[in-house]
Order: structure tokens, then sequence, then C-alpha cells
């Protein structure tokens, strides 16, 4: 959970760092509105010098960063872009961005700052 705007923002996740993979659910949610991914289109996995996700983590990235179709409040063709980071603990260096467009591409959300509550977590991914 972090705090955008004055508003709560909420998301979960597990993605995989290869976008062909079948599962990756993320869902966000905010002010009486949800946003579920359906495909991920673009992954994204790297690793930034100044950040350190520490242990347990075996992962060698830090940093996610993806994009994806989904359904926004039910209805589909609504897009997302987010970056994600896995800063050690404790959690509250680990940060979110996330941008939603409806349909007609109009930003319904942006959303970006440090996690309050939850934690990011980076792991080794099994091929």
């Amino acid at each position: 959970m972090f705090t955008a705007d004055g508003q709560r923002v909420t998301h979960g996740f597990q993605l995989n760092c290869n976008a062909a993979r079948s599962s990756n659910p993320l869902q966000v949610n905010w002010a009486g509105n949800s946003f579920h991914l359906e495909t991920l289109t673009t992954a994204l996995c790297g690793d930034n010098p100044t950040i350190s996700p520490g242990n347990p983590s075996n992962a060698t990235f830090d940093t996610y960063t993806g994009r994806g179709t989904g359904r926004l409040n039910g209805t589909l063709g609504a897009t997302v872009e987010w970056t994600f980071t896995d800063a050690g603990e404790p959690r509250s260096r680990d940060a979110a961005r996330i941008a939603i467009r409806d349909a007609t591409g109009t930003t319904i959300l942006i959303a970006s700052g440090n996690i309050q509550r939850g934690n990011h977590q980076a792991f080794h991914e099994r091929v």
C-alpha cells in the first residue's frame, strides 16, 4: 500500500521476468476502482546498482518494469505500466510507480511512492 495524491493505492502481484510465462497476476485498487492484468506485454527485470534487495533474496534484479492490458472496473481494454523496486529491508524503501489508462487512452491513475505496508520481494525465477 502507498498513498498518491491523498488516495490509498493497494497492489498485489506475482510477476515473471519472462512475459511469455502464463501466470502473471497483478491487481491495483484505489478509490473504489480496480485494475486486473489480463495480458503481460512487456517485462524487464534489471539491476539498479544503488539498490540491493538484500537477504533472503537470491534474485539478480531489484527493479521490475512492465506493461500490460487488462480490465478496469470490469471493462476490458485498459492498459497499465509500472515499475516496482525491492530495496531490501526495511520494506519502507521499496517503491512503486503505476500508470493506468482506460480503453480510450485517458489516464485514470498515476501513482508513485514508497510503499507503507506490504513488501516487494524479488526472487530468482525457476526455469
